[in-house]
């Protein structure tokens, strides 16, 4: 089964209320409600690209996908690079408990890795 999970995104960005913050982004309350309880069963493409806007991520991010039946279940298929084996775990969250000095010492890393990222201008 293929549905969208915008919890699993927003919580690997420190944000624990999707309900709450679909709703500060300006959606209704039912569509806030389906969409943060990954009910929806049909996404507006507008919408779609709103969230994606907003948290800097693809449709891929958003989704996820569990095999209906055994059968579907394929080895190399590319509906596997959705399927989420872990649940999403923020970073903030993930760092709270370490020693300040490992924290600084992540913090590091990431903006090394940002840094890398970013395009140079050339």
């Amino acid at each position: 089964m293929l549905k969208m999970n915008i919890s699993r995104v927003l919580a690997l960005k420190g944000i624990d209320n999707a309900y709450v913050y679909l709703k500060k982004q300006g959606y209704k309350h039912n569509k806030a409600y389906h969409l943060s309880r990954s009910l929806t069963q049909k996404v507006d493409v507008d919408d779609l690209e709103e969230i994606c806007l907003g948290l800097n991520c693809t449709p891929n991010d958003l989704f996820e996908w569990t095999p209906s039946k055994p059968e579907n279940d394929i080895e190399g298929h590319a509906l596997q690079s959705i399927r989420r084996k872990d649940a999403a775990v923020g970073l903030v969250k993930l760092v709270q408990g370490l020693p300040v000095e490992q924290m600084d010492e992540i913090e590091r890393m990431i903006l090394e890795k940002i840094k890398k990222s970013k395009p140079t201008n050339t």
